[in-house]
């Protein structure tokens, strides 16, 4: 019995190492706007693809296709873009699809408080 126990005990490091790890992929998202168009992406492997995917998405939408920027990008996590009836807009990002929301229409209604402002997008990368 001893010896069960101290072979076992001998092994254990060489246990744990042999465990392979779960790659974390990078998961980016980008919203972009042009008013009153928007375009959004999610789940990509680099920022630049989620920004291109985003601004080509408004590109389409929009009355002025150059006029499209990209508002915000996150990894991860959770955006969210409001807009104004004025052209005043926001844009969140949080760990939740809620609180993202909650931020962007606020940073919107900063801009004009006499009228609310709308959450026109949600979008959350896997974490």
């Amino acid at each position: 019995m001893r010896r069960l126990l101290c072979a076992a005990l001998a092994l254990m490091p060489f246990m744990a190492v042999a465990q392979p790890a779960s790659p974390t992929r990078p998961s980016w998202g980008a919203i972009a706007s042009s008013y009153p168009a928007y375009g959004y992406a999610f789940e990509h492997s680099t920022r630049e693809a989620a920004e291109h995917e985003a601004l080509n998405q408004c590109r389409r939408n929009a009355r002025k296709p150059a006029g499209c920027e990209v508002r915000t990008t996150f990894e991860r996590a959770c955006a969210a873009y409001a807009q104004g009836n004025f052209g005043e807009w926001g844009a969140a990002v949080a760990p939740n699809a809620t609180e993202a929301a909650q931020g962007a229409a606020k940073q919107c209604d900063n801009h004009l408080p006499t009228e609310p402002c709308k959450v026109v997008v949600r979008a959350c990368s896997p974490r």
